[in-house]
């Protein structure tokens, strides 16, 4: 399949629109049942989860990295040679920090805790002197 759409400038060309459609398929493929894959487009910039639509959207609003030509973050190998086995990703949805799941358990635990985390007491903060 050719990629030649990548660096195409006119994001409203058949060819550009197609490459879009070849590009969502391989990633539904590639990752059955996924409900988010990394966006490839230049904002996004594979660092970013979003819905499968949400990247046909952001492809014809932003482009695709124009060196993004080896689709490994979703799921195609860098050695054509061996594609016949093809493995599949098989973590897609975006890793969450483990700190950020414990804050959440406190909150739900102990509201308004997260609020009073690294802040003085007015009794704690020390008086100014006069000289």
């Amino acid at each position: 399949m050719s990629r030649r759409w990548i660096q195409n400038p006119n994001r409203c060309s058949d060819e550009y629109l197609d490459g879009i459609k070849d590009f969502i398929e391989f990633a539904r493929r590639h990752n059955p049942g996924a409900t988010r894959i990394r966006c490839p487009c230049r904002r996004c910039n594979n660092t970013l989860w979003e819905t499968i639509e949400n990247v046909g959207f952001h492809l014809v609003r932003n482009g695709m990295i124009e060196t993004y030509s080896i689709w490994n973050l979703h799921g195609e190998q860098l050695d054509h040679a061996s594609s016949s086995n093809a493995t599949r990703m098989d973590s897609v949805e975006p890793i969450v920090d483990r700190n950020d799941q414990v804050m959440d358990i406190i909150e739900d635990v102990v509201p308004f805790a997260s609020a009073n985390i690294n802040h003085e007491r007015e009794d704690d903060v020390p008086t100014p002197i006069d000289s």
